[in-house]
């Protein structure tokens, strides 16, 4: 039950006024009389109105405080609580994404979205039952927590076992889920988060319930691992999300053993980068962390964690006839761990063992001459200079090219690429390019007004990289020369040499640091004999089996082990990394309280008032008090000679 004049209490405060005239004592005048033999009873009369004497009759003062009680009752307005009625389906979203794990007043945001899911299964019912489904899952098309039912029961035990994930949140999946359930109008969604910004673009209805405030935080942002000139560097991005300057505490680990320490200064809404470094001998393929030190209301980004690489040989297949190229000098100038293996083309019989495959002008003509490139494909990736018409994988249409002899400058860099940051190509002119028009997986980096001088594509478990003219010929133009040409081609051997280990990220745009991934993050696992039977075990403990060579269960923060034949075979990490998430943005709107008694939307009334209910009572009592009243009678006591007033 509620009230809608919850003020009206304060009427309470008569009672005790009602109460205390029983208890009065009342002033009576004093006149002379030949006799008291009349008034014998006027000494009771008297011992009766002593104040604060124990009354010798309850009831009537009891009536009357009852009477002013249903009166206040009935002025507050009170009302009962009845369960809304949709013309349809409804659907209930429950937002257990990584950013709902914020903790608030001892609680996460998870546990109160929960608590509002189980308020809204009883103000809400729907004729055609209720669906409950959740925003973050490990599995494809898993969302759904609890089918359409119209037994309360179930939904609120579904609601109780909702977990949450540390995945960042992707709306786009399960509103597309909940459009394909949806079969009228009249069905609605009901979505519960700490954020409604940037909602899909969908048909339904969406009603919003909002939960969290502004918590306070400071994460790791940004972590990277590597080995550059014998020494390993742990490079440490922390931002502050609170709105004043915080002293940080930094600590380095190795499997949990303290390693180093660092503070640093972080003024509000900005990062600060701590940099580790040190020598890595015995340290290699072994689990390094970050941690930051502190208490705050998100801990799950206070860590991150990847293995520390081992320095392992790059082999580098070059194919080449080119005379002019200074690409020979550029590939063994990358580092020490590089090998690499420098044929003609008449040599080439395929890929075999190589990470990367260079063709450079000399590109062996035919899809036969690739030498089975399709069945060794795995694990290597291509890079082509000045291809022509030869290459693999390319559809008939998009092989012809066309020759450009005039100089051509750069006007477009697709500088969000990886590839391509923090290059700056715009002032390079070149002669003698190709165009050709680009494959569904092409996509480009660096473009002239002839169309994609430099792109990249992908086909199977590889991908390739084309530059459409002879770029390292100094006679054709002056990349190879360019302090910007060579670092835009050592930031793609890193790329590649990345993605040439046993596991290997889905998606283009992520970091290079090796065996290391973000939460909600598709890996795939090559270089494994068909006959092994692979599972991850993962940070709770939990063994997934691997489907397909593809492991999608990055739902946690942690290590995770891959086996394969119960034989372990590698390790890699999981980490948030999200400064959008860490931010722990909220725009918490009111839930849902009440509706309209007819609205737009076709629910029914949500409240019923029932004051009249106690304005009746009050009548009745009035009644009795006045019955009781005049039934017992007032004495008169005294007289024209006894004169009492209040």
């Amino acid at each position: 039950m509620l009230f809608l004049n919850p003020a009206a209490f304060y009427l309470l405060g008569v009672i005790p006024i009602v109460v205390a005239l029983h208890f009065l004592k009342l002033r009576r005048h004093t006149y002379r009389v030949p006799s008291i033999m009349l008034w014998l009873s006027t000494d009771e009369d008297r011992r009766a109105n002593v104040p604060f004497q124990r009354l010798r009759n309850l009831l009537l003062p009891l009536l009357q405080v009852l009477f002013l009680v249903l009166v206040t009752f009935s002025v507050a307005r009170p009302a009962l609580r009845r369960p809304g009625s949709i013309s349809g389906k409804a659907i209930l979203i429950v937002d257990n994404a990584a950013s709902m794990q914020a903790v608030e007043k001892g609680k996460t945001r998870l546990d109160f979205a929960k608590q509002e899911a189980l308020k809204h299964i009883e103000q809400i019912s729907a004729t055609g039952g209720m669906m409950l489904m959740v925003t973050s899952t490990s599995k494809p098309d898993a969302y759904i927590r609890e089918a359409f039912t119209t037994d309360t029961a179930k939904l609120q035990n579904g609601i109780k076992n909702i977990t949450p994930t540390d995945i960042p949140r992707d709306l786009r999946p399960v509103f597309d889920a909940a459009s394909r359930y949806s079969e009228s109008l009249q069905d609605k969604v009901f979505f519960i988060s700490d954020n409604f910004e940037n909602l899909p673009d969908t048909p339904l209805s969406i009603h919003k319930i909002g939960v969290g405030a502004a918590p306070e935080n400071i994460g790791i942002v940004h972590f990277s691992v590597e080995i550059v000139a014998e020494q390993y560097e742990v490079l440490v991005g922390v931002q502050n999300f609170t709105d004043t300057r915080r002293d940080v505490d930094v600590q380095l680990a190795v499997e949990n053993v303290h390693l180093d320490e660092r503070t640093t200064s972080i003024p509000p809404g900005k990062t600060k980068s701590v940099l580790f470094s040190g020598n890595p001998s015995g340290l290699e393929r072994r689990v390094i962390s970050a941690r930051l030190r502190l208490t705050d209301d998100f801990a799950l980004d206070n860590t991150a964690s990847a293995i520390l690489p081992a320095i392992s040989p790059l082999r580098i297949l070059l194919v080449s006839n080119n005379q002019n190229s200074l690409l020979p000098q550029l590939l063994n100038s990358y580092g020490d761990h590089t090998q690499v293996n420098a044929i003609t083309p008449p040599d080439y019989h395929g890929t075999n063992d190589a990470d990367i495959a260079i063709f450079d002008g000399g590109t062996p003509s035919g899809q036969e001459a690739f030498g089975g490139f399709s069945e060794i494909a795995s694990g290597t990736h291509l890079i082509f200079f000045n291809p022509g018409n030869n290459l693999p994988f390319i559809a008939t249409e998009s092989r012809s090219v066309e020759t450009d002899t005039e100089i051509r400058s750069v006007i477009k860099t697709n500088e969000t690429h990886p590839l391509i940051a923090g290059v700056s190509l715009r002032n390079l002119q070149v002669r003698g390019t190709t165009h050709r028009r680009l494959p569904l997986s092409g996509q480009s980096l660096v473009e002239t007004e002839k169309g994609a001088l430099v792109w990249i594509g992908s086909e199977a478990d590889s991908q390739f990289l084309v530059f459409e003219f002879d770029a390292f010929n100094p006679r054709i133009s002056t990349f190879a020369t360019s302090i910007e040409g060579p670092l835009f081609v050592y930031q793609c051997l890193a790329w590649f040499e990345a993605r040439s280990t046993l596991l290997r990220p889905l998606a283009l745009d992520t970091g290079q640091t090796q065996r290391m991934f973000r939460t909600g993050e598709q890996i795939k696992i090559v270089r494994i004999g068909d006959d092994a039977t692979l599972h991850v075990q993962k940070p709770d403990n939990k063994t997934v089996n691997v489907v397909d060579s593809m492991f999608a269960e990055t739902d946690q923060v942690g290590v995770y082990t891959l086996f394969a034949d119960d034989v372990q075979i590698e390790r890699f990490t999981v980490n948030l990394l999200d400064a959008q998430v860490s931010a722990l943005s909220h725009s918490a709107t009111a839930p849902v309280a009440e509706t309209p008694a007819v609205t737009a939307d076709g629910f029914q009334p949500m409240t019923q008032e029932v004051w009249r209910i106690p304005a009746l009572l009050a009548f009745i009592v009035l009644l009795l008090e006045w019955g009781f009243y005049h039934r017992e009678g007032v004495s008169v006591r005294g007289g024209v000679l006894s004169k009492g007033t209040a």
